[in-house]
């Protein structure tokens, strides 16, 4: 397995919510891609007893991003270093302007046996700093010059403190829309509750993120009411039949209802 590419750098606003969980605008192309580093710190935290290491904390603590972009828009970069852009163009910078944190994706290309892969980099939480630049006169040959830009890496305060996911995808387009869908706006988790409609059981509710799939329970686990067998899953807690099949992909948070159908 190679990387052999690097495309579709996408960002949005972030806010987070309440609890923790990441409320985007809508993806926004940051700019045609060049390069992208990435550093990632971790906790080194060790525990001894009687002269043995007990316990150890090599969590993720930070990081930071580079990136290489092949110009440095003045609507993008004013949008995330929290400048001012008028009407008629002129970017105006202040040292009270603000970077705003932002949802961060990428899509890197692989060669796996000889096929392309199309792999999905997303970062939740990011926030960028003021860029340098150097420029070079055209002399008796031409170097391309072109921007780069860094972001501090961080965790959201949700109780996983999550900061990274990936996936990876048989066709660019799949990618690309998957990129898109967790930037997209009032993107968020999600959570699935399940009712058991006088079964029981326990099965814990789940948090998905906004265009992700999950894997629904299959009713195993729970006990029928009396004279009842488990048939699915439902949107309404008046269905006589299943209406959703999983992998389930939520549109908003929802209650999904267990039917039962008399025991053959």
């Amino acid at each position: 397995m190679a990387n052999i590419g690097l495309n579709n750098i996408w960002y949005s606003p972030l806010t987070e919510g309440a609890d923790g969980t990441a409320i985007y605008e809508g993806a926004k192309q940051l700019g045609k891609a060049v390069s992208c580093s990435t550093s990632i710190t971790n906790n080194e935290a060790k525990l001894y007893g009687d002269d043995t290491l007990q316990e150890s904390d090599t969590s993720f603590a930070g990081g930071t991003i580079t990136l290489g972009v092949t110009d440095d828009d003045d609507a993008v970069f004013c949008e995330l270093l929290g400048h001012t852009l008028t009407e008629d163009g002129e970017v105006i910078k202040t040292a009270s302007d603000a970077p705003i944190y932002v949802g961060l994706g990428r899509i890197v290309t692989k060669m796996v046996s000889g096929v392309y892969k199309y792999k999905v980099e997303f970062l939740y939480k990011v926030k960028f700093s003021e860029p340098s630049k150097d420029e070079n006169t055209k002399g008796e040959s031409v170097e391309f010059a072109t921007p780069s830009i860094e972001g501090i890496i961080s965790a959201l305060d949700d109780e996983e403190n999550t900061w990274n996911k990936s996936k990876t995808f048989n066709t660019k387009s799949d990618a690309l829309t998957y990129l898109k869908n967790l930037l997209a706006a009032g993107s968020d988790v999600y959570r699935i509750t399940y009712d058991l409609m006088g079964g029981t059981g326990n099965i814990e509710d789940e948090s998905v993120t906004a265009g992700e799939s999950v894997t629904l329970d299959d009713g195993k686990n729970i006990t029928p009411p009396e004279g009842k067998e488990f048939s699915g899953w439902a949107t309404s807690a008046s269905a006589t039949t299943p209406n959703v099949t999983s992998p389930y992909t939520p549109s908003g948070n929802v209650t999904l209802y267990a039917v039962y159908v008399d025991e053959v």
